[in-house]
């Protein structure tokens, strides 16, 4: 047998390196600590506290949602005025420390949904009418063995039933009625256990959708955010065309600002586990804000909270550096949702997110292009709404289209160094002609002058050579 020192050795090291990078917590970024303080008990309960209608508990609870408002918008990075390209020489990755927009604050906490109640029940079915559970129930009875009776659900549902914890919709009904008596109680927390018994005893029915809801509502007034997250998505999934879509999506957009701000306040690395704040996910906390916003979206999307979740996502985005994905979401807000009063903002924002995603003069022009577009149509369409930004814009406008002219400058430059002039006779007229306004046209003219009596191609120094097998040119 072979020896077992090497393989116990091994897995000691990896139990070490696992508790150790879960005790090994980063450092709380710079900006984190401007906008917000690393104490979490003035989080607990937010969401309960803003649906009741409730006020902060004191003079630091207001200071907390100041400092949360602070930064949940990109504002809160502020550079000098002007906005950034980088150009050849820039460093990637680095940024000033100030923005030259303030502007685009997220959208409005926008209230979580109804306070706590419960539904109005369903009409009973009609007079020898038949339960879809039922003629389900009778027509399974009927059939004989399957191949599809060994797959996993099926074998998990039939050892259920076997055990006597199948499908009863008498004791699915008695379970409801119990959490219903204690969600008036507001013993959240007792109500969720009986809702998810309620659902699991009468699956595929109108009452497993009711309660689904109520357990998921039990969970969020009981502070247990990522439960009723998740149960929210499992009612969506369910039920896509549920009754209680406008609450729950509220929800889950009340869930997504929240880890939201709850990361920026406090930011972990994805793989490190909460073990100790029950309203946090236990990995990934601005994964789950994400997907919470994402949801709202892709249940609801003619819905008042769309937009919304759209300008929270890319103002997300935006803040924590992944240009690309704020800019896509600004676009979609601008494209798909042309009538929001975050209309604006996604244009201010989408030129800025633009500018950072372009990476220099070595990499790919198109958001440039694409920056320059934003910006025109920024100026046309809110010339007289824009005020103090009016002048930045158009400043970005302008810095756009400056290194959209140095692209071509350059390569003209390249073109003259190695002597081919009339490729960059082309590209110095296209700055000329395309570019009139910039430094470098002006350049491009002083250097047309120069090489105006210079042939199109180099001296060929191999005609010897090529002459020999007829490729010379005439």
């Amino acid at each position: 047998m072979p020896s077992e020192g090497p393989r116990l050795f091994f897995t000691l090291f990896c139990v070490l390196g696992i508790f150790g990078g879960c005790s090994v917590i980063p450092p709380v970024p710079e900006q984190a600590q401007n906008v917000a303080k690393t104490d979490g008990d003035k989080y607990d309960g937010w969401l309960f506290k803003r649906l009741m209608g409730g006020k902060d508990d004191s003079a630091a609870a207001q200071e907390s949602a100041a400092a949360i408002a602070a930064a949940s918008s990109p504002a809160a990075q502020t550079e000098p005025v002007g906005p950034l390209i980088p150009g050849p020489s820039s460093s990637r990755g680095t940024f000033p420390s100030r923005s030259a927009l303030e502007l685009a604050p997220a959208p409005p906490d926008a209230p979580a949904g109804p306070p706590p109640s419960i539904p109005a029940a369903l009409p009973p079915p009609p007079d020898g009418g038949v339960s879809i559970n039922n003629a389900k129930a009778k027509a399974e009875e009927k059939k004989g063995f399957e191949l599809s009776d060994l797959a996993p659900e099926n074998i998990f549902k039939n050892v259920k039933q076997a055990a006597g914890y199948g499908p009863d919709e008498k004791i699915a009904r008695a379970a409801l009625k119990e959490g219903e008596a204690l969600f008036r109680e507001k013993k959240y927390k007792e109500a969720a256990g009986k809702f998810a018994t309620a659902a699991a005893r009468w699956p595929d029915s109108p009452l497993e959708e009711d309660t689904l809801f109520l357990k998921g509502e039990s969970e969020f007034f009981s502070d247990q955010y990522p439960e009723a997250h998740d149960t929210f998505g499992g009612l969506l999934k369910k039920y896509s065309n549920t009754r209680h879509l406008d609450t729950v999506v509220a929800r889950e957009f009340a869930l997504g600002r929240y880890w939201e701000q709850l990361f920026d306040a406090k930011p972990t690395w994805p793989i490190v586990p909460n073990v100790t704040d029950g309203s946090r996910p236990r990995f990934d906390t601005f994964g789950y804000a994400v997907q919470a916003h994402e949801r709202v979206r892709q249940h609801d999307p003619t819905g008042p909270l769309a937009d919304d979740s759209l300008l929270a996502l890319g103002n997300a985005y935006f803040r924590h550096g992944q240009f690309e994905n704020a800019a896509y979401h600004y676009d979609l807000l601008r494209k798909e949702y042309p009538n929001s009063e975050h209309q604006m903002n996604a244009h201010l924002l989408g030129v800025q997110a633009k500018m950072r995603v372009y990476q220099g003069t070595s990499y790919d022009g198109a958001p440039l292009k694409e920056g320059e577009k934003i910006a025109g149509q920024t100026l046309t369409q809110f010339g007289g709404k824009l005020g103090k930004e009016r002048e930045r814009v158009a400043q970005a406008h302008a810095q756009i289209v400056e290194e959209q002219a140095n692209r071509d400058f350059i390569i003209a430059r390249y073109y003259e160094q190695r002597k081919c002039y009339g490729a960059a006779r082309l590209y110095y007229q296209s700055v000329v002609k395309e570019f009139p306004r910039t430094r470098k046209a002006e350049e491009a003219k002083t250097r047309l002058v120069a090489i105006r009596s210079e042939p199109d191609e180099p001296p060929n120094r191999f005609a010897w050579l090529t002459g020999l097998f007829g490729s010379e040119k005439k």
